[in-house]
């Protein structure tokens, strides 16, 4: 069973997983003689020569440019592996080392096999005088390794797929959002969150059409859940569903790659209940497990007061102000991410 969901969760040609400095693709066959050239000393010594026909699971790129692989399986010589188990493996190319890319494609990729479903539990065999990948299996969250085989054995739990405070809970979007969603649509979210041409557009259409429309897009959330570079969460809390929406953006165009900018709106019901804030506290936890985002922006008009008292109450730092493209004045401020380095 479990090698069925391997191959499952491996057949999605075309899918691409971001965090906005890494992608993991699907390998092509014109990747096979790079993916061999890429190999040296290093690589020989911890992980062997390899083969002359490699199929990892995805290749990762950063800047348009193949730097390595990552892979997960359930061998049959992987007989320590437990019924839910999946090993992971990854290699870099000597020119991207040391620039964080493989605990950024790793943290990707866990939390991707987490969507899946398929398994519950990761592992790395790592040769013990490897620091480079002991350190990455750190910072990626795994605990302190055991000793198997002579091999630095290290295991962590998938990330979840829900965060909670024990009052609210951030999780994965879904169809039977739909109410919920489109009572949120007010002036106030359409002021600050939307486009002019997106409150054009909506304005236009019939309910029907609207409906229609926000379904696609709760259902296409839903679906792309897993891949980045953006993520999008229904705040729920205690027995009420979907009090507040939340985002990050780890591509968004005004911040350096990789950096999240988190959005939000609360349901004309539910605010002032300190439900925005609670909302973005869970999304800092999502990108310090899930991606390699070292710093979260809320980037917020000048003139949304209700916004900037949600940015002072977490202690949001002021960085710097801009005006977009329609002319907006906006007060970016800084959040950090804690995590274990």
């Amino acid at each position: 069973m479990a090698e069925e969901a391997e191959a499952r969760s491996k057949s999605g040609a075309g899918e691409t997983l971001s965090d906005g400095v890494v992608s993991l693709r699907r390998r092509r066959p014109e990747d096979i003689a790079a993916l061999i050239a890429g190999r040296d000393d290093e690589r020989r010594r911890f992980l062997g020569p390899g083969g002359s026909d490699p199929r990892p699971a995805y290749c990762i790129e950063t800047d348009g440019e193949l730097a390595g692989w990552i892979d997960y399986d359930r061998d049959e010589e992987h007989d320590w592996l437990a019924s839910d188990e999946v090993n992971v493996g990854y290699e870099l190319f000597p020119p991207f080392r040391g620039r964080g890319l493989a605990t950024r494609s790793l943290r990707l990729l866990l939390h991707h096999l987490a969507t899946e479903g398929s398994f519950a539990a990761a592992s790395l065999l790592i040769d013990p005088a490897n620091a480079p990948s002991l350190a990455v299996a750190r910072r990626a969250g795994f605990p302190p390794p055991a000793a198997l085989a002579g091999q630095a054995y290290c295991k962590k739990a998938l990330p979840p797929l829900s965060y909670s405070d024990g009052i609210r809970t951030i999780r994965r979007q879904r169809a039977d959002d739909l109410a919920r969603h489109l009572e949120a649509i007010d002036k106030e979210q359409m002021a600050w969150l939307w486009s002019h041409d997106e409150r054009e557009a909506w304005r236009e259409m019939r309910p029907a059409a609207r409906r229609a429309h926000q379904l696609a897009h709760l259902r296409r959330s839903h679906d792309e859940f897993g891949r980045g570079p953006k993520w999008r969460f229904s705040l729920d809390a205690g027995d009420e569903p979907y009090v507040a929406y939340v985002d990050c953006n780890l591509a968004a165009p005004f911040l350096p790659a990789g950096e999240a900018n988190i959005a939000y709106a609360t349901h004309p019901r539910f605010r002032r209940r300190g439900h925005a804030a609670g909302a973005v506290r869970l999304v800092l936890a999502f990108l310090a497990e899930c991606t390699g985002a070292a710093r979260a922006h809320l980037v917020i008009d000048a003139e949304n007061a209700a916004s900037l008292a949600v940015a002072r109450s977490l202690g949001a730092s002021p960085e710097k102000e801009r005006l977009d493209e329609a002319g907006r004045h906006l007060l970016h401020h800084l959040l950090g991410l804690e995590r274990a380095l």
